[in-house]
């Protein structure tokens, strides 16, 4: 299963990173973003107290149980093992963390989930890898631009890495172009769901839009085919 949810993340290439919506539009949000091509979902848990836990884990368990292999669901930012603890049990693949903290990498790999934490720079990347870390999200991708990228694949090319953090339809393409396995974008992408009146056909409309740029070099490649 571990290996499958790393291939997936690795064939969707883009993570929906869902922080604070309501409890009533996250199946429609999901609905709308597996019709647009997009079927990896990270939901976030709070550190600013906005949202418990506890409604935290039943959203992912929301997601879980109504759409089960079609969506690949991760839990976001996982700063303890109890929340690790918490996210298995209703059913999530990955966990993803802003930093690295070994407690978590630890309980996730125990738990036999990927496991994905935040890093900065080289020495943080490393350490993050040699704790376990499956995938290391580069966070914040967009301050450090897709130059640092190129620095740091010679050196720490064996690294699975993915961007998070100010990734948009501008720059996405760039960062998998520079070496990065997926993207991380959460407001750029469904900020529709947090207007008063959301159009889930927009946030469909969206997703295609994201979708139609990582599949870009996918395309071009069977054109020459």
């Amino acid at each position: 299963m571990k290996n499958q949810t790393i291939e997936r993340i690795c064939s969707c290439k883009i993570i929906a990173v869902v922080r604070g919506v309501k409890g009533e539009r996250i199946i429609p949000m999901a609905d709308a973003l597996l019709r647009g091509g997009i079927d990896c979902v990270e939901i976030t848990f709070d550190p600013r107290g906005d949202q418990s836990d506890r409604d935290v884990t039943a959203q992912l368990s929301m997601l879980t149980e109504r759409f089960g292999d079609r969506l690949c669901v991760g839990a976001g930012t996982v700063r303890t093992a109890e929340q690790v603890r918490m996210a298995h049990d209703a059913g999530v693949r990955y966990i993803v963390s802003p930093a690295t903290v070994p407690d978590v990498i630890r309980a996730t790999r125990e738990l036999d989930m990927v496991s994905v934490p935040g890093a900065f720079t080289p020495t943080e990347i490393s350490a993050a890898y040699r704790l376990g870390g499956d995938i290391i999200k580069l966070f914040p991708a967009s301050f450090l631009g897709t130059e640092y990228l190129d620095q740091i694949k010679g050196p720490l090319g064996q690294i699975p890495l993915m961007a998070n953090g100010g990734v948009n339809v501008w720059n996405m393409r760039a960062f998998l172009d520079a070496g990065c396995i997926g993207v991380g974008i959460g407001r750029n992408l469904i900020a529709e769901v947090y207007k008063p009146e959301c159009s889930f056909g927009a946030l469909t409309e969206m997703a295609k839009a994201y979708r139609a740029i990582a599949d870009n070099e996918r395309a071009e490649r069977n054109r020459d085919l």
